[in-house]
């Protein structure tokens, strides 16, 4: 969400993280559920790795709930 008092500052900082750090940890999260899901017990790893994604793309917008 980019809405409330910081919006602007928050998507600023969002766009800085995603070219400089966020599509590395983006790219080592597929990397590492892609392994995870060959067996079936690392499945529910995968899924979490996946589940990530949105947060190290843009951590600054993300709220945890």
């Amino acid at each position: 969400m980019t809405g409330g008092r910081y919006g602007p500052l928050k998507l600023v900082f969002d766009v800085i993280w995603l070219v400089l750090f966020g599509w590395e940890i983006v790219l080592a999260h597929l990397v590492h559920a892609g392994i995870l899901a060959i067996t079936i017990i690392g499945i529910p790893f995968a899924v979490q790795h996946v589940k990530l994604i949105p947060v190290a793309l843009f951590p600054f917008s993300h709220e945890l709930t």
